[in-house]
């Protein structure tokens, strides 16, 4: 019996060895299977890191790949616009001034449909009506001519001080409301003699024709002398004076009669060898059926006038009394060129006075503005370049003195100063007696101005 419960109970513990093996087997086994799944999924998760990781390089460098590219293209543009530059500026003078003449060519170039206008548009022209009542020619072309409904220029910065400000504006009112004193002062005015006051050259046989009027003749000593060789008449004569103020070296201005049919060329070849930017015109071309002074300028495009060229480049009406001109000149015997600003005022009749002060001194601001920092005379030319010529330089003069300090002004003997370059400088005591009220005007604008 006992062998066989000793066999029993070795096949008992063997049996149930076997089966803790088999259980521990099953416990392995099932310890592999969960495993396995942990192992996938953390290779998975790596993958997924490497693959964002190299696309993220990959849009990195497509990113400086393209702002590389980018910036190349930004200096290969610079550098081309830095060359253009520099071949623009190596230039010859010849072929800028060749550009130039070309592109005002183009650009006043005056098309037939360009030029009808329908008959309501053209009464309602402010520039129309402005050329039919001051000239001869015709209507101006919209594409060059423009128009402002107003303008106004503040005073100039001045270095008058307050108490001469206020002692000068005394000094010009006091004469203004003494009519007996303004009397005795014009009648010496028109005794004044100037010496010497010869004028042989301008009233010789050749070059009498050449003047407008008999009682403006420029001296001989005090003319200005154009180059014979460049003339098309080979003279050197031109009704035109030479004005100095300070300097006995360089003119300050210009006075000129207003040109002639015959003297077109004349005038140009003054302002070219004169180095003249600036011409103040201070008469219309015709008044009463008279008239005052021959177009010396295109109504459009370009003329040629002698060896002269000139373009009219643009026209703006700042206001019912006065407009500016822009021209581009050319000396067509050496190409070289130049531009030019003429302003016009309207509304001053001969041997008369403007309608206001304000309108003048207005119109003067603005020649200012455009000439500062010049040093080229400026011409001025009414009818025969003496009453309102005379006039507008008289004021000009007395307030650019008063403008750099004087502390002194003597308007009766400034005139006298420009009766001595030329005949007839202010003609009338009307004249006279407005030119001291626009100073005494500019003055009391100038003080307003001062810091009080």
């Amino acid at each position: 019996m006992r062998p066989v419960l000793e066999l029993a109970n070795e096949w008992g513990r063997s049996d149930s060895g076997g089966g803790w093996k088999e259980r521990a087997g099953d416990e392995v086994e099932r310890g592999s299977l969960t495993q396995i799944p942990v192992v996938k999924e953390t290779r998975v998760e790596s993958g997924q890191f490497l693959l964002l990781s190299v696309l993220c390089m990959l849009f990195i460098l497509v990113a400086l790949a393209v702002s590389t590219t980018f910036f190349c293209v930004r200096q290969r543009s610079h550098l081309r616009m830095k060359e253009k530059l520099a071949s623009l500026g190596t230039d010859t003078s010849t072929d800028a001034t060749a550009t130039y003449q070309e592109l005002c060519r183009q650009r006043m170039a005056i098309r037939t449909s360009d030029r009808v206008e329908r008959p309501e548009t053209l009464r309602h022209s402010r520039l129309n009506s402005v050329s039919s009542q001051f000239s001869d020619g015709p209507a101006a072309s919209p594409s060059t001519r423009s128009s402002t409904s107003s303008w106004c220029e503040e005073p100039v910065p001045s270095n008058m001080d307050i108490s001469t400000g206020h002692m000068i504006l005394s000094y010009m009112e006091d004469h203004l409301k003494n009519k007996n004193r303004l009397e005795r002062e014009w009648e010496a005015l028109c005794s004044y003699q100037a010496e010497p006051s010869a004028c042989s050259v301008g009233q010789g046989e050749q070059n009498s024709k050449k003047n407008r009027s008999d009682a403006v003749v420029v001296y001989d000593h005090s003319r200005i002398t154009l180059k014979a060789e460049n003339n098309h008449s080979n003279s050197d004569y031109i009704n035109a004076s030479p004005i100095m103020d300070h300097d006995p070296r360089n003119p300050t201005y210009i006075s000129s009669q207003g040109p002639l049919l015959s003297t077109v060329a004349d005038f140009w070849q003054m302002v070219w060898e004169s180095g003249c930017v600036v011409v103040v015109m201070l008469t219309p071309l015709s008044e009463n059926g008279v008239k005052q002074c021959h177009p010396y300028w295109p109504d459009e495009g370009s003329d040629v006038y002698h060896i002269y060229e000139v373009n009219l480049v643009s026209e703006h009406i700042w206001c019912e009394d006065f407009l500016v001109r822009s021209f581009y000149l050319k000396n067509l015997q050496t190409n070289e060129t130049r531009t030019v600003t003429q302003f016009h005022f309207l509304s001053w009749m001969d041997r008369g006075i403007p309608n206001s002060a304000r309108t003048l001194l207005d119109f003067r601001r603005k020649i200012n503005k455009c000439y500062r920092g010049r040093s080229c005379p400026i011409i001025v030319h009414c009818s025969d370049g003496a009453g309102r010529s005379g006039t507008y330089v008289l004021i000009d003069m007395v307030l650019n003195r008063m403008a750099k300090g004087a502390k002194e002004i003597d308007i009766a003997a400034t005139l006298e100063h420009l009766r001595d370059q030329r005949a007839g400088m202010v003609q009338t005591k009307e004249q006279f007696e407005f030119a001291l009220t626009a100073v005494a005007e500019e003055v009391n604008a100038i003080l307003k101005a001062l810091p009080q």
